[in-house]
């Protein structure tokens, strides 16, 4: 695990499923995180932009270790923008949140490949706390247009 804090200039994606998004609009159930996970999982965009991938994107879903459904959509969220709008926004519905975006490498295992674009959104709220569905809703605010196709067209 790194935890390098990924750069405020960059973006991460969250994949979300079919089921959570309505004419464009994202539930904010998609950033919630499951009750066994201690971070949000997500992908760090610009780790593949060094010209060894033509299309980070692509790179991204070549390396999901999740079934990407053909309407499921990635969820672009800039992080500089995300860790200063969610703790303001959170406050004032009065709930604490300290945001950490992080890198946090998945090692090769399992028949995957290694996927050190792999990251984290830390610092949320737990998945039974009553904060989470604010706190999901929030992040769901944030997400840069236009959604991404999950699998490639």
């Amino acid at each position: 695990m790194s935890d390098e804090a990924i750069p405020e200039a960059h973006h991460v994606l969250r994949y979300v499923k079919p089921s959570l998004i309505d004419n464009g609009a994202l539930d904010g159930s998609a950033f919630v995180m499951r009750e066994s996970e201690s971070g949000l999982s997500v992908n760090w965009l610009e780790f593949f932009e060094d010209g060894n991938f033509p299309d980070p994107v692509t790179a991204i879903r070549d390396l999901a270790r999740i079934s990407l459904a053909s309407t499921g959509r990635f969820a672009k969220l800039n992080v500089g923008q995300t860790k200063e709008y969610i703790p303001a926004a959170a406050a004032g519905a009065g709930i604490s949140v300290d945001l950490a975006i992080v890198q946090d490498p998945l090692s090769a295992e399992h028949g995957f490949d290694a996927d050190p674009s792999h990251a984290e959104i830390r610092g949320l709220p737990d998945h039974g706390e009553d904060a989470a569905m604010v706190v999901g809703d929030l992040i769901a605010e944030c997400v840069l247009p236009p959604l991404i196709p999950a699998k490639a067209t």
